[in-house]
């Protein structure tokens, strides 16, 4: 347990002080365009709404993607190899300290998103009296299940693309063991277009599945089938998972540092 706990906050620091460093840029960006809003006179109790908004998508997609390469860094990097634990506890504690740090991320966001919208309630909701009417018809209960689907979805969205990324990294640096120079490149070439493909393909579940909760919310409808689709979504992450840890214990080789 102390190889673990040491592994996972070895691993869980360095990324948190990363995904702080993105919020705040984030949060510094949303000031400085406030600041200039104001300076040309058409600042409102709105307007940090509306620059969070569109600062949003910069923590969320660039924190996705460096949290990506430093799983993958970790599999080559021998200093976290020391460690006496098994592979599949390093293989878990790896997707488990970036999984963590995502949420944070996304918690960030929750809290910046509800703090900047209370700010300019009343300016966004003043004349938008159908929109606040639309808000009005969910009850809290529909809100919560809402919230936990869509938290579910995207936990399990992001798992399955970091194992699946995983998953490629890991087949091409086993190839090299069997293959001549020349067909190296070509399986590498290949895993690239595969890892694209796949990459777009959960893109668009990530997207349907969460258009089909909101129109779910919408329609005060049941979301049984999010379950199921919940469901094929852990189950290939666990295949992934027991094949990542395979290759893992035969064929990735530590770089020493």
């Amino acid at each position: 347990m102390t190889s673990s706990w040491s592994l996972f906050k070895a691993l869980s620091w360095p990324r948190f002080k990363q995904m702080s460093l993105l919020v705040g840029i984030e949060a510094l960006a949303v000031i400085v365009t406030s600041l200039w809003t104001a300076i040309k006179g058409n600042f409102t109790a709105a307007t940090l709404f509306y620059n969070l908004c569109a600062w949003m998508a910069l923590p969320l997609i660039v924190g996705f993607i460096l949290l990506a390469v430093s799983n993958e860094k970790f599999f080559r990097s021998g200093t976290f190899w020391l460690l006496p634990i098994s592979d599949w506890r390093r293989y878990m504690i790896n997707l488990v300290a970036s999984l963590i740090n995502i949420v944070y991320v996304w918690l960030a966001q929750v809290i910046l998103f509800g703090l900047t919208l209370w700010l300019g309630w009343n300016e966004l909701m003043g004349g938008l009296t159908g929109t606040s009417m639309f808000f009005g018809q969910f009850d809290a209960g529909s809100v919560a299940q809402f919230a936990l689907g869509t938290l579910l979805v995207l936990v399990l969205a992001t798992i399955l693309i970091w194992s699946t990324i995983t998953l490629c990294h890991f087949a091409t640096n086993a190839a090299k063991g069997f293959l001549p120079q020349f067909r190296q490149r070509f399986v590498n070439v290949v895993i690239t277009v595969i890892v694209i493909y796949v990459a777009f393909r959960l893109a668009n579940l990530l997207i349907g599945m969460i258009s089909f909760l909101s129109s779910q919310l919408v329609n005060q409808g049941q979301i049984d089938s999010l379950w199921t689709g919940s469901l094929v979504m852990l189950a290939v992450i666990l295949v992934e998972g027991i094949i990542n840890t395979l290759i893992l214990q035969k064929w990735v080789e530590p770089t020493l540092n």
